[in-house]
């Protein structure tokens, strides 16, 4: 019921979840996104390709999820820095990185990381670490 009394008209829209991915490469953007669509076909995206553009996105969507690429251009916004700050705001985080360090990834482990995606991935491991993420 609505509050004046009525009931609604139709069902409320259904939607997915809210999936920032962060990506220098285009194509990393698109692959990640396909990914999630086969897990969630509602999802909505915001898109970033530095982490200076994510945090941004990141603090006006506050999205459900938030996908990683650790190795990103420019000095002041380095995915570790991102990774601090989207953690301290509450906002879940996948590290996909092939090229990140162990000492790296441990990092944003501590920091609050809820998983690290290593590229190249299978469908099936992007699958169950976006899930686990997620809740589902």
């Amino acid at each position: 019921m609505t509050a004046t009394g009525s009931q609604p008209s139709g069902p409320a829209p259904a939607s997915g979840p809210s999936i920032l991915i962060v990506d220098d490469e285009a194509a990393a953007r698109t692959l990640l996104k396909k990914v999630v669509q086969t897990l969630y076909p509602l999802a909505q995206f915001h898109e970033a390709s530095d982490g200076e553009i994510a945090l941004r996105i990141a603090r006006t969507a506050r999205p459900d999820l938030v996908l990683l690429d650790i190795v990103l251009p420019g000095s002041d916004t380095s995915g570790v820095l991102v990774c601090r700050e989207l953690t301290k705001a509450r906002i879940p985080v996948l590290i996909v990185s092939g090229n990140a360090s162990g000492p790296v990834l441990d990092a944003c482990l501590s920091l609050g990381a809820a998983d690290i995606l290593r590229k190249p991935f299978t469908l099936e491991d992007a699958q169950a670490r976006i899930g686990y993420c997620l809740g589902t």
